[in-house]
């Protein structure tokens, strides 16, 4: 965490150009040297990631992910143009981009692109979200028998899970077409302008309180607090905020803004051409479909290094987790998974208690693969369903749908499904699994699951490593009073945005000490045990 904040310290202008600043006097100092001896030859470097070249960093004024400071958004386009996307989301469920004009802290960025983000936090909104579109639709064993229609007052119900994967919050959403400073956008400063970035970063996320229900203020700190948390674990992260944002001289509404992790969050967490980079869809599936890579466009989006590299080393993961045994698993395993990164992954989502995390129904996760280990990490994304209970054993899993502390299979108080539809059948808990959390069941059966994370927690060979895990998190997290710290961080950023936040502090800190003196016990007892 303190070296997010210190690098927010640093003045923008230049932060932004350090690699250039360093660069010039590494080249200056080899001059010196070498100029009186060495004939100088032109060099041409090849950009292993042809995908995206940083040609205009637009600077601004104000560090955008500062949380100390109130920051103020404002988008502006064609009526036209958004009508025309409204209809084609509506006809076919597709997040078609419009040119658009963004202000952030008074900075105006021109021409960048703007698209619906989500998948069932959308489908709200009725139209082609139920039925199509990249990602959009019922859950899987959750279809509608013909002639079957939703009842009154279920029409905009969004089911549990995140902005991103696919699942939305339980209850009744407030976005709408007709406001759509509510609405989750996603925001590319690059679609129109090749190669434009604003301080550094490709695209950024305007998220809607999908935990909360989707209400208008967008003012849910679960994700902001996570995201703490996790920065403060060692882990990869990402950055946060609170703005005000408002459409076309509307209305200002309190919203969250994250940054999204792509190919300049990947040079600037781990370095130019260090390794590769994959979003895992809410599409696709965590297993071996051949050798083609084209068979994985629905289950990977590569994001980094393209043109050099293909989605191989993944394939040849699932090939392997596929065909391995329980005894090659827990052998070779570390031969293509960061072990150690793994073990704090799983024991962080547990610790959290983030149900749609890689297992969940939104996949929500990304891989990385580092070209010096040759190993593959998981890393954590979308945390805005954590922190939601907090008597979920250090053995457990937590889920939506099934046991282990998450939502389980019932629908809201007072919504009954309609005569002939069913609730997807529960999967069989992996045998060995901890906890009922694993395999799925009530709502989460046949959404969620996955293979890596459910033997590697139900492995023996691997359970020191993740109680070890586990117990550092909790006394980092937890047991120092960090997490509820981090509350109180959220609740200011959120606050100087104008957002009436104190209740669900207040509500969320006593989770949180809940959830430290559960676990204190559970683990006492469990180092007794020993």
């Amino acid at each position: 965490m303190a070296r997010k904040k210190l690098r927010h310290r640093i003045p923008v202008s230049l932060r932004h150009y350090w690699k250039l600043i360093a660069g010039s006097v590494g080249l200056i100092a080899v001059l010196t040297l070498a100029v009186g001896t060495v004939r100088a030859t032109a060099l041409v470097y090849s950009d292993a990631n042809e995908g995206f070249v940083v040609t205009n960093d637009i600077q601004g004024t104000v560090d955008l992910f500062d949380t100390s400071v109130a920051h103020e958004i404002s988008l502006s386009y064609s009526d036209a143009d958004y009508d025309d996307m409204i209809e084609t989301f509506e006809d076919s469920g597709e997040k078609e981009w419009i040119k658009a004009d963004i202000t952030i802290d008074g900075v105006t960025i021109s021409d960048v692109g703007i698209r619906l983000k989500g998948n069932s936090t959308l489908s709200a909104l009725g139209g082609g979200a139920m039925g199509g579109g990249e990602g959009g639709g019922m859950p899987e064993g959750m279809e509608l028998p013909e002639g079957v229609e939703l009842p009154e007052g279920m029409e905009g119900m969004v089911m549990p899970g995140g902005d991103e994967g696919g699942m939305g919050g339980m209850g009744g959403s407030t976005i709408s077409f007709e406001d759509p400073e509510t609405l989750p956008w996603l925001v590319d400063f690059s679609k129109y302008v090749d190669g434009q970035v604003y301080q550094g970063n490709q695209q950024i996320s305007l998220r809607v309180d999908s935990a909360m229900g989707g209400t208008q203020e967008g003012t849910s700190l679960n994700e902001a607090v996570t995201l703490e948390l996790l920065e403060a674990s060692g882990q990869s992260s990402y950055d946060w905020t609170y703005s005000t944002v408002s459409v076309n001289g509307g209305e200002a509404v309190t919203r969250r803004v994250v940054d999204i992790m792509d190919v300049t969050w990947a040079e600037d967490t781990y370095g130019e051409n260090t390794g590769v980079l994959y979003k895992a869809l809410s599409t696709g599936s965590f297993e071996y479909q051949g050798a083609d890579p084209e068979e994985y466009e629905d289950d990977f989006k590569q994001l980094s290094m393209k043109g050099s590299y293909d989605a191989q080393p993944i394939i040849d993961f699932l090939e392997w987790l596929g065909e391995a045994d329980d005894a090659t698993f827990d052998a070779e395993l570390g031969d293509w998974v960061d072990v150690e990164s793994f073990a704090t992954y799983t024991a962080f989502q547990n610790l959290v208690t983030n149900g749609d995390d890689m297992a969940g129904p939104g996949k929500n996760f990304y891989l990385w693969y580092d070209f010096d280990t040759g190993l593959i990490s998981i890393l954590t994304w979308d945390v805005d369903l954590t922190l939601q209970t907090a008597e979920l054993a250090p053995d457990e899993t937590a889920s939506i749908g099934g046991g282990g502390g998450g939502f389980g299979g019932e629908l809201p108080e007072g919504v009954e499904l309609p005569e002939g539809m069913e609730m997807p059948a529960g999967g069989d808990e992996a045998e060995g699994g901890r906890g009922e959390g694993d395999g799925g069941g009530g709502m989460g059966g046949g959404m969620g699951g996955n293979e890596l994370k459910e033997r590697f927690l139900a492995s023996e060979a691997f359970q020191d490593e993740y109680m070890a895990a586990y117990q550092d998190l909790y006394g980092t997290l937890l047991a120092s009073g960090a997490a509820l710290e981090a509350v109180d961080t959220a609740q200011a950023a959120a606050e100087l945005s104008g957002a009436d936040v104190a209740s669900s502090a207040e509500s969320l800190k006593a989770i949180i000490q809940q959830r430290t003196d559960f676990l204190a016990e559970e683990l006492a007892a469990e180092s007794a045990a020993e």
